[in-house]
């Protein structure tokens, strides 16, 4: 019966250390004038994983690992931005991006970030798109 209550007491104290491990992430995205990206996904990757926090109509975002909010492990990351595109009046997303196409790359947009506070806040200021330049 020890025995059993020890597994037990082992399991739990490995389940809390993991948990110890997160790190709240939020932030804001906004053009240069101060106007939120209402719409689209923060990525932070690193070489093993992916992690995302969806954007909200103010700009703002929460990062997890399974969820908006819940907070991804300590370490170095790599951010861009992805499916900031405009919607038709019906909701459906078109191929028209809202920013500068390099800001959804992790390999362009230049952001990297060590995160290890508890809670890390940041900002990421955005690009409007090159105008398309007219076919001849």
């Amino acid at each position: 019966m020890k025995q059993y209550f020890a597994c037990i007491f082992a399991l739990i104290i490995l389940m809390l250390s993991g948990c110890g491990n997160k790190v709240k992430v939020t932030g804001r995205v906004e053009f240069s004038d101060g106007t939120p990206l209402s719409t689209g996904r923060v990525v932070f990757e690193n070489d093993q994983f992916s992690y995302y926090g969806n954007l909200k109509k103010n700009g703002t975002f929460s990062v997890g690992v399974y969820k908006d909010g819940e907070g991804i492990p300590r370490g170095k990351y790599r951010v861009a931005i992805k499916y900031a595109l405009v919607t038709t009046p019906d909701g459906q997303p078109t191929e028209q991006l809202l920013i500068a196409e390099k800001h959804v790359s992790t390999k362009t947009s230049g952001w990297e970030y060590d995160i290890q506070k508890r809670t890390t806040d940041i900002h990421l200021t955005v690009e409007k798109p090159e105008p398309k330049k007219p076919k001849r």
